[in-house]
């Protein structure tokens, strides 16, 4: 088995394990059933849009007037309030720090590395075989 066969094998390995793990699932779960929830969608776009437009004017320096901050602290409210929103959020943190692990572990790798690649350079005799 060459090292690229190997690495789609971890990597199938891998994507296996992210299969059958709890978080990934309920994170699957709930993303399907967000995607079902209209109110709920509706919901948090209105909150990204004003929490979007908050932040500009904070960002420029502009005043926040009264009523942005009723507003934005009436829709923090309402989205903590929904059942679905509160989980949905509770699970993407620990899907998201989950997945931050498996990219740094892939990119920073612990343990004794493999052997060096079994790919032959041009300047050797034998034909290369990929």
């Amino acid at each position: 088995m060459t090292d690229n066969e190997k690495i789609i094998e971890a990597a199938n390995q891998l994507g296996h394990f992210l299969k059958k793990n709890d978080i990934v699932i309920r994170f699957k779960e709930l993303s399907e059933k967000l995607d079902k929830d209209k109110e709920s969608q509706k919901l948090i776009n209105e909150f990204m849009e004003v929490s979007r437009a908050y932040h500009e004017k904070e960002t420029k320096g502009e005043a926040i007037e009264v009523e942005d901050k009723r507003l934005m602290t009436e829709l923090s409210e309402k989205v903590k309030q929904n059942d679905l929103l509160t989980e949905f959020f509770a699970t993407q943190s620990y899907y998201m720090a989950l997945m931050q692990q498996v990219n740094e572990v892939i990119s920073n790798p612990t343990g004794e590395p493999p052997r060096e690649s079994s790919i032959i350079t041009p300047e050797s005799d034998k034909k290369i075989i990929l």
